[in-house]
């Protein structure tokens, strides 16, 4: 992974193939796990869709939607509350990042395995850049949820643990990603 600021504002961002590919799948998993979870993010009707109200009164039993969308309060009858207008409209936020940072990377068809990968490099505009950030931001939260990562003190634990070590390592690099970005962003 490589980051070039450009003159006009923003930033380019240059993966390796294997690098784009992942960060693909990645996404596209987080698009899955937010449609299954909605009930109107794709509604037919634009003025419903447009209003972004809805959702449920229970906090979701998926521990990683659990961890993109918490209580905001403590009291649980204010919770819900609250879940119930604001939460497809979060949901559906979610998902447009998502949907955007997917397009951005644009992988089509894999090369012939004789035929070298090519890096993929993709122009994140200021505009753009929050969307990137949140995505990534979202990804982070799934994965430490997945995986129990829940305090600091769990991040070493897990990075010993055979099975979970490589996990724990793509979500340091998606904050390696960010914090990249967000230090781009702050000179740009």
């Amino acid at each position: 992974m490589r980051m070039i600021p450009l003159q006009e504002g923003g930033l380019r961002l240059r993966l390796d193939f294997d690098e784009a590919h992942l960060l693909g799948q990645l996404t596209g998993q987080l698009i899955d796990l937010l449609r299954d979870h909605s009930g109107t993010a794709l509604d037919p009707d634009p003025l419903f869709a447009s209003l972004e109200v809805g959702g449920s009164e229970q906090l979701p039993g998926d521990p990683a939607l659990a961890r993109l969308f918490p209580d905001a309060y403590e009291a649980a009858e204010s919770s819900a509350q609250f879940r119930r207008v604001t939460e497809q409209g979060l949901l559906n936020r979610k998902l447009q990042d998502a949907l955007e940072v997917s397009g951005a990377i644009g992988l089509g068809a894999v090369p012939a395995p004789d035929a070298e990968p090519s890096p993929v490099e993709i122009e994140i505009s200021p505009a753009n850049l929050p969307a990137w950030v949140r995505t990534l931001t979202a990804l982070r939260l799934a994965i430490a949820a997945r995986i129990g990562l829940n305090a600091e003190s769990d991040h070493a634990r897990l990075l010993a643990d055979d099975e979970k070590r490589g996990t724990v390592l793509v979500y340091d690099w998606l904050a390696a990603i960010i914090d990249s970005m967000l230090r781009m962003g702050d000179e740009g």
